[in-house]
C-alpha cells in the first residue's frame, strides 16, 4: 500500500482528496547519487596525484586552493548525504487535483504539479529499480527552462509503477476532460 494520506493534510485544498500515496525504495533512490560520485571521485583523484607531485614549499598555497578545485568531490558527497538525511521525508502522492511531491532533508518541503498542466507520462524501470519491483513515472511540468527546455519530474523507484501510472493517466485525462468544454466557450 503507500504512506499515511495525513501526510499530506497540510498542503490538501478543501475538497481535495489524496487517491495514491508511495515512497521509493532506499537503494533506488540512491542511486541517483552515483554518477555524481563517481565524477567526483574521479576529479578527487586528479587533484590528489596534482597534489602528491607538488614541492613542499608551494604546499602553503595549494592547499586553501585543492580545498575549493575539490568541491566536486565534497559536493557529490554532501549530495549523497543530503539523499540518505531526505529519505525519512520523502513521499509522493497523486490527487484529484495534482501531483505533490514531499522531501526535505530536516523538516517536510513539498511541491506540486496541477494535473491540468502535466503532460508527457512515462513509465519506467532501471536496472536497479527491477531488482526490487520498481519502477519510476515521469512527466512534464508544463514549465520550460530559459533555453525552452521542458522541465520533468519523477516519481522515483515506487512498488507497482505501472498501476501508479495507469492512474495518474487517469486522473490526468479526467482534469482534461474537465478543462475541455470551459476553454471551448471561451
Amino acid at each position: 500500500m503507500g504512506y499515511e494520506p495525513t501526510a499530506f493534510d497540510p498542503v490538501l485544498a478543501s475538497g481535495e482528496t489524496v487517491a495514491w500515496t508511495g515512497r521509493p525504495h532506499l537503494v533506488p533512490y540512491l542511486v541517483a547519487a552515483v554518477p555524481f560520485l563517481v565524477v567526483g571521485c574521479l576529479w578527487g583523484w586528479f587533484d590528489l596525484n596534482l597534489m602528491r607531485g607538488m614541492h613542499g614549499r608551494d604546499v602553503g598555497l595549494a592547499i586553501p586552493f585543492f580545498a575549493m578545485h575539490l568541491f566536486p568531490l565534497w559536493g557529490s558527497i554532501l549530495y549523497l548525504l543530503y539523499l540518505m538525511v531526505s529519505y525519512h521525508n520523502v513521499v509522493f502522492a497523486i490527487t484529484n487535483q495534482r501531483v505533490i511531491l514531499r522531501g526535505g532533508a530536516l523538516a517536510p518541503s513539498f511541491k506540486s504539479y496541477e494535473l491540468t498542466d502535466i503532460d508527457q507520462l512515462t513509465v519506467s524501470s532501471g536496472p536497479f529499480e527491477s531488482m526490487v519491483g520498481a519502477g519510476s513515472v515521469r512527466f512534464s511540468t508544463g514549465k520550460t527552462t530559459s533555453k525552452g527546455t521542458a522541465i520533468y519530474v519523477q516519481i522515483r523507484a515506487v512498488d507497482g509503477a505501472y498501476d501508479v501510472f495507469k492512474q495518474l493517466r487517469e486522473a490526468w485525462e479526467k482534469s482534461r476532460e474537465k478543462t475541455a468544454p470551459a476553454s471551448s466557450s471561451s
